[in-house]
């Protein structure tokens, strides 16, 4: 029975990171809907997908700090209740700003959950069977950021954008109750609360003005003043951040970490293939339903090909890691991974959906089979397993935040090069406009996957000279 209540557990916890990250990635499948539904342009509806992954990011370190000192499951549970009240709100929303605030309180939810879920795993699985416990976690948790564009596709076919949003109220509903009646009793682990106000202060402002100047940079132009100005602005907060992290008793995150070379490039890579793997979030859904004139149902089925593949290829890259290591496995999937960019980077109108399907495929196959988890994981000494853990979802989540940001505006970019003159929205006149775009937003998603490629070589060589030493 307790084996059985583990497994209900931690399928809970890790259905809960499932929709979470679906969330961050199943509006942009909406977004064309949206920006006619709401009547606001395609660059600020963009700012729907941005300030959920922005808030995660914010407040993913704060959490997990707090919860080494109330408990895990309390925080969960909250954080559970906010995301439910948020979707809520965006399900309601008559208006962009509205669907902003629920936004918002879904970010400030989702963070507190991401951020508590690993722990609550870590408590009721021993050390025996938590790395099996890690790993469905890891599978479920990444289906959701990778099924969202061909769910939402499916869902946009038959319904509203707004049920992309209620379809997660009676989950976190059937979740906060399950917790409240079959979590384990946690006390709290400290009798003073200590709180890094000048870390999650400085942090916060320099994670939100760095995305907003991208954002405004993209609306009115990178020379901006305004935009110049709030960049300024997060530099001298990020300076503030590490100074004040190097001098306070306890800090939200140790910066001794860093010093351990391949956690510190395998958290880089994970942090760059994120961002690459988020191109076709934002890209595919008005490629597909704006620029070939498919349905939202046939879009949907296409980009399923994509998690489709990655559950496949997931197990059997977890395989080929325990026999050989993470980063042998890791370059080989990045190299598969450069294939359907590079096609990607000249496709036309004219390509066979067939073809392009299955380029979507060895996409799903480059991402499931990059071991970003096992990397991180496994070079962190047992006393930063924890600290590592809220690393591994920060940089996913920043990942994803600025994948959003370098490929719109890296297809902007390239629309208004071609246009010759600024474009922030979709070019429905002159849907070559968009083509262009497209080919140059692969080619820097291409430059990035070639860094990501290095950095891995780099951790592989230290592999190789660790093991002759040993």
């Amino acid at each position: 029975m307790k084996s059985k209540h583990n497994i209900l557990t931690l399928f809970a916890t890790s259905f809960m990171s499932f929709m979470q990250l679906l969330d961050a990635s199943i509006v942009n499948v909406a977004i064309p809907n949206l920006t006619k539904d709401l009547h606001v342009p395609m660059n600020r509806a963009e700012w729907i997908v941005s300030v959920y992954l922005i808030m995660i990011c914010m407040l993913l370190l704060f959490w997990g700090r707090m919860a080494d000192q109330i408990g895990y499951i309390k925080i969960f549970q909250t954080g559970t209740i906010f995301f439910t009240i948020g979707s809520l709100i965006c399900a309601m929303s008559p208006s962009l700003y509205i669907l902003l605030f629920g936004r918002i309180v879904q970010g400030l939810g989702a963070s507190m959950s991401m951020a508590t879920n690993i722990g609550i795993i870590a408590m009721i699985f021993p050390m025996s069977q938590r790395g099996r416990a890690y790993g469905i976690n890891s599978i479920i948790a990444q289906l959701g950021n990778i099924s969202g564009p061909g769910l939402g596709g499916l869902i946009l076919s038959v319904l509203s954008w707004h049920w992309i949003f209620i379809i997660n109220i009676p989950i976190g509903i059937i979740v906060y109750i399950y917790g409240r009646f079959m979590f384990p009793k946690e006390n709290r682990r400290v009798k003073e609360i200590s709180y890094d106000w000048i870390g999650l202060i400085t942090y916060a402002v320099a994670i939100a003005s760095f995305f907003v100047s991208i954002f405004m940079g993209q609306d009115i132009g990178f020379g901006n003043r305004a935009v110049i100005l709030t960049f300024i602005v997060s530099l001298i907060f990020w300076i503030g951040f590490f100074y004040a992290e190097k001098h306070i008793k306890s800090p939200l995150i140790n910066f001794k970490i860093f010093k351990i070379s391949r956690l510190t490039l395998s958290l880089v890579s994970a942090l760059i293939v994120f961002s690459v793997g988020y191109y076709a979030n934002v890209i595919m859904p008005f490629y597909l339903t704006d620029f070939r004139s498919l349905s939202t149902s046939l879009t949907g089925l296409i980009m399923m090909a994509i998690p489709f593949a990655n559950v496949i290829a997931a197990p059997i890259a977890g395989y080929f890691t325990d026999k050989y290591n993470a980063a042998s496995v890791s370059i080989v999937n990045l190299f598969i991974y450069a294939i359907p960019i590079i096609f990607l980077m000249q496709v036309s109108k004219t390509d066979s959906l067939i073809v392009f399907t299955f380029m979507l495929l060895f996409l799903g196959i480059g991402n499931g089979g990059f071991q970003n988890n096992p990397m991180i994981m496994g070079y962190a000494p047992q006393e930063y397993q924890g600290i590592a853990g809220s690393l591994a979802a920060l940089f996913r989540n920043l990942g994803m935040g600025i994948g959003v940001s370098i490929a719109t505006t890296s297809l902007y970019y390239g629309m208004s090069l071609k246009a010759n003159k600024q474009i922030a929205y979709y070019p429905t006149a002159h849907p070559n406009w968009f083509l262009s775009g497209m080919h140059f937003a692969y080619l820097t998603a291409l430059i990035l996957l070639v860094i990501a490629i290095v950095l891995v070589y780099i951790i592989h060589r230290i592999d190789t000279v660790m093991e002759k030493k040993k």
